[in-house]
């Protein structure tokens, strides 16, 4: 027996601390050739800075001999989010944009897998050799029309096997007659966006999939990517001025076209009259407008509700199921089941503001004994995004 004594205990938990998140880890896969001693083609590389790509030998010089983009699209990524993980993957330029997203290839399915499932965002691009020509398709290459369907079947698989990710697609060599363009509104990928914005003083022609994966990977995952407070593209000497991957900036086109263009869905850099800058219009998905994923930050908040939960749900895979005399779940186990990812889902995401509230429901009487399954519903209000903002003013003539 120990001496008698008052004893005092550190408690734990009590200030809701969470660890930092890994919302922000991205991938990115292009084409691009080799460098002797220095990056190799089909190799998975984890970057934290732009130092450690010029480590493998890849700088500026490294475009112009290549006639690439590589370094740009990188050094882009990491102006929009210093410091963020970046998972890497050259192929060879003779590799298309549909076999990279293609899931039964080693291509972008190899360096999901070989982040172990980190990656929460990945991006896509061509960086062609200077004598491919593209065959049009829907005013887009036709490189990337098949690969939204392509990507789209990638993300699915990967939610299904707990890794849930979404995929930027860079729509290269937009056509000049806009209503020729697809209608991404009219399309099935709720993980696929596609990027035909242009930094057009830098890169006139190159859809800028860096700065867009870097600021999606900025952004909390209930946040809007063309959010003018926090997201704007100009600094450093970049995004001067705006463009499209047709080579035209913003100044040559006609009135509407840039509607016409959002409203079917592409992701592009506008100016807002007042407001210093360039911002994304905004941060559409392919897929029609009614649907709930219709939004990157849609997706992105459910894929981490999803992580989360499974995360929560995992203790108790194979374990008992107490019932009551009648086969309906106990109330002690319906309430560990509902309590644990309730409590798990405000910690990760409504305290910090990702989700606006939720629910979780298990119906007892569900007959457990039959099935050996439990099911469970979870109800998730999101975080609305204010796409208008209607302001009114008149004369009266008083105020009383």
């Amino acid at each position: 027996m120990a001496l008698p004594d008052v004893r005092i205990v550190r408690g734990r938990g009590g200030l809701g601390r969470q660890r930092p998140t890994e919302d922000g880890v991205s991938g990115f896969i292009t084409q691009g050739v080799a460098v002797v001693g220095g990056l190799q083609l089909n190799t998975s590389y984890e970057l934290r800075s732009l130092a450690q790509l010029e480590a493998l030998l890849v700088d500026a010089d490294y475009d112009t001999t290549n006639s690439a983009d590589l370094y740009y699209q990188v050094s882009e990524f990491y102006r929009a989010n210093p410091g963020a993980v970046l998972w890497l993957r050259v192929v060879a330029r003779t590799v298309t944009l549909a076999t990279i997203a293609d899931k039964a290839e080693n291509h972008a399915k190899r360096l999901l897998l070989d982040a172990g499932g980190k990656i929460k965002q990945l991006a896509m691009s061509l960086d062609s050799a200077n004598a491919y020509v593209p065959v049009a398709v829907d005013g887009l290459d036709g490189d990337v029309v098949a690969a939204i369907t392509k990507a789209q079947a990638l993300a699915v698989e990967e939610f299904e096997q707990h890794r849930p990710v979404v995929i930027l697609l860079a729509g290269h060599s937009m056509s000049t007659t806009l209503a020729d363009v697809l209608d991404l509104r009219g399309e099935a990928a709720d993980y696929v966006a596609v990027v035909v914005g242009t930094d057009h003083l830098t890169r006139p022609a190159v859809p800028a999939i860096g700065c867009a994966l870097g600021t999606l990977s900025r952004a909390g995952v209930h946040e809007n990517i063309g959010w003018l407070d926090k997201f704007n593209l100009a600094s450093d000497g970049r995004f001067l001025k705006a463009g499209l991957s047709n080579g035209k900036h913003l100044g040559e086109l006609v009135a509407g076209d840039l509607e016409g263009l959002h409203a079917k869905g592409f992701i592009f850099a506008l100016q807002h009259t007042g407001f210093d800058g360039f911002f994304w219009n905004d941060s559409h998905t392919a897929c029609p407008l009614d649907s709930d994923y219709a939004y990157l930050e849609n997706v992105r908040a459910s894929n981490k509700a999803a992580r989360i939960v499974r995360q929560t749900l995992l203790p108790n895979l194979k374990g008992p199921l107490p019932l009551n005399a009648d086969g309906t779940l106990q109330t002690q186990t319906v309430g560990d089941f509902e309590a644990k990812s309730k409590t798990a889902l405000e910690a990760n995401m409504t305290r910090n503001g990702e989700i606006s509230a939720c629910d979780v429901y298990v119906d007892p009487t569900q007959d457990v004994l039959a099935t050996s399954r439990v099911d469970v519903k979870y109800t998730i209000v999101p975080v609305g995004t204010a796409r208008e903002i209607v302001g009114t003013i008149g004369f009266a003539k008083s105020l009383n």
